[in-house]
């Protein structure tokens, strides 16, 4: 027959087993199963980026500094700036923030460049006047027309 006095040491020796055995708590990161990769970024906004043009309807674009700028896009509060090839941009947009995206009349200023650098231009001009929407694909900006990516866009800087 158990005794009390037989029973407390028992009890004592229960509890602390059963401390040590228990799992020791984690971080997020070591919880994460084995393999896993840590959560994607967000795209950066459409508006306040600075974006860089990287492909213009499947052509990708390469440009060599010093004589040629980056092709650029600004987009800030109903406007629209930047460097289109050539000449500095400027003009309208409108979005409603989620997946639409429509540009304006585009204006820029005349200075006369070389003929690649005023076809791109011409391009960019035409295409960005077809946007009706676009999406983000990892960190980068896809302008669409009616769906299809026309213009993919890395950002720059966020301000």
């Amino acid at each position: 027959m158990f005794t009390l006095a037989r029973l407390i040491p028992l009890a004592a020796i229960v509890a602390i087993t059963a401390g040590c055995a228990q799992t020791p708590v984690r971080s997020d990161a070591a919880a994460a199963a084995p393999g896993a990769t840590s959560p994607a970024k967000p795209a950066p906004k459409l508006a306040g980026t600075q974006w860089k043009l990287k492909e213009l309807k499947g052509k990708k674009i390469v440009r060599k500094a010093p004589e040629q700028r980056e092709v650029t896009l600004l987009l800030a509060e109903g406007r629209a700036s930047g460097h289109s090839g050539c000449n500095q941009m400027m003009g309208g947009y409108t979005s409603d923030g989620v997946s639409t995206l429509a540009f304006g009349q585009l204006a820029g200023t005349m200075m006369m460049c070389q003929p690649q650098d005023m076809d791109l231009e011409r391009e960019l001009l035409t295409t960005l006047g077809e946007v009706n929407g676009y999406r983000y694909a990892d960190q980068e900006l896809l302008l669409l027309k009616d769906g299809v990516p026309v213009a993919r866009y890395e950002a720059l800087t966020v301000k």
